[in-house]
């Protein structure tokens, strides 16, 4: 019974995503005056766990969020931008933008993971 909680996965999944998410904006931050660099960004997670529930539904081999390695294979995108004269395209307003909302998927996967967890302890001191 307790081998197989999803919502534990898929919260670790929600925290994982957020750090690569992060990743991903704090390499586009360093390379804010390199020449030509085109700043990017993972595919939001709503869109990644609906293609790879599909992907589940069609296959069913194995629970598309269980593991240590990402599953769902986010897909990197390029972010639009007003290019600068050298050829960039990195805002840092819209980084730090995008480096807060990442922050708060963050703090949400984990306070699910916690919220199950506390729902999992009542439960086995039989209060629940």
């Amino acid at each position: 019974m307790l081998d197989n909680l999803n919502i534990l996965n898929l919260a670790s999944a929600m925290a994982r995503h957020a750090a690569a998410r992060h990743q991903v904006i704090s390499e586009n931050i360093a390379n804010a005056d390199t020449s030509n660099y085109r700043a990017k960004d993972l595919e939001p997670f709503s869109e990644a766990y609906s293609r790879m529930a599909k992907q589940f539904n069609q296959t069913g081999d194995r629970s598309p969020f269980s593991g240590s390695e990402p599953p769902w294979r986010v897909n990197l995108i390029d972010t639009p931008g007003m290019e600068s004269p050298n050829g960039n395209n990195v805002s840092l307003e819209d980084q730090m933008m995008r480096s807060i909302e990442t922050q708060g998927d963050h703090e949400t996967a984990t306070l699910i993971y916690k919220k199950s967890i506390d729902i999992l302890r009542l439960a086995v001191r039989g209060r629940a």
